[in-house]
């Protein structure tokens, strides 16, 4: 399948990486593709590299990796309506200020006719491609108001070896999912680094 990643930071390489891994067809985007740093992500990955909008183009699924200030801005000069769009993005003023409209559902007014996913924004960057090297079951979550494009990005999480899915149901719950980098910080200085993830433990099966 071809994608595009919007974004060429730590979480947009590792998704690059990850998708050029499993065989899929990807375009990372980026302000300036010829650029030192991208062009040796697409060279060690077998990835192409373009402008934000040649990789909107070319995604029949796309990765905003943006950070959630300037998604909007530059999504307005791309190509995404009736695609599934995988939004991984915070705010960066999260970290201390309060969040007005998240930028999950603030894309998706933007944008009506995208169907957006939200997941993996709580996520270390590293532990969205590799679940599995935490050595412990942990919770990725999900919102979508478009159950059909949730199911797909259900299915491309499993292939990057989630088994602990929490669907938190529709697009309202960006809020909840966007509200918990805070506490992610504060573990992460807890902590003394990234390696580690949330585990929501119930009683009873998990719906």
């Amino acid at each position: 399948m071809r994608f595009g990643v919007l974004g060429t930071g730590q979480v947009g390489s590792a998704l690059t990486r990850k998708l050029a891994s499993l065989g899929h067809d990807v375009m990372v985007g980026s302000r300036t593709p010829r650029g030192e740093k991208v062009q040796a992500l697409a060279t060690s990955t077998g990835a192409t590299a373009g402008t934000y909008a040649e990789a909107a183009a070319h995604g029949e699924r796309i990765f905003n990796a943006l950070p959630g200030e300037q998604a909007i801005d530059i999504l307005r000069g791309c190509s995404i309506d009736g695609k599934i769009l995988i939004d991984v993005a915070n705010y960066d003023h999260a970290v201390d200020s309060p969040i007005e409209v998240p930028v999950g559902e603030a894309i998706q007014r933007a944008f009506p006719r995208v169907r957006l996913v939200k997941t993996l924004n709580s996520v270390s960057a590293h532990l969205m491609v590799d679940p599995a090297s935490l050595g412990a079951t942990h919770h990725v979550f999900i919102a979508s108001n478009d159950e059909a494009a949730k199911k797909a990005v259900g299915a491309l999480l499993h292939s990057f070896g989630w088994t602990a899915i929490l669907d938190l149901g529709d697009l309202s719950a960006c809020r909840a999912m966007e509200q918990l980098i805070p506490l992610w910080m504060r573990l992460e200085r807890v902590f003394a680094g990234p390696d580690f993830n949330l585990a929501v433990v119930v009683r009873g099966p998990v719906p």
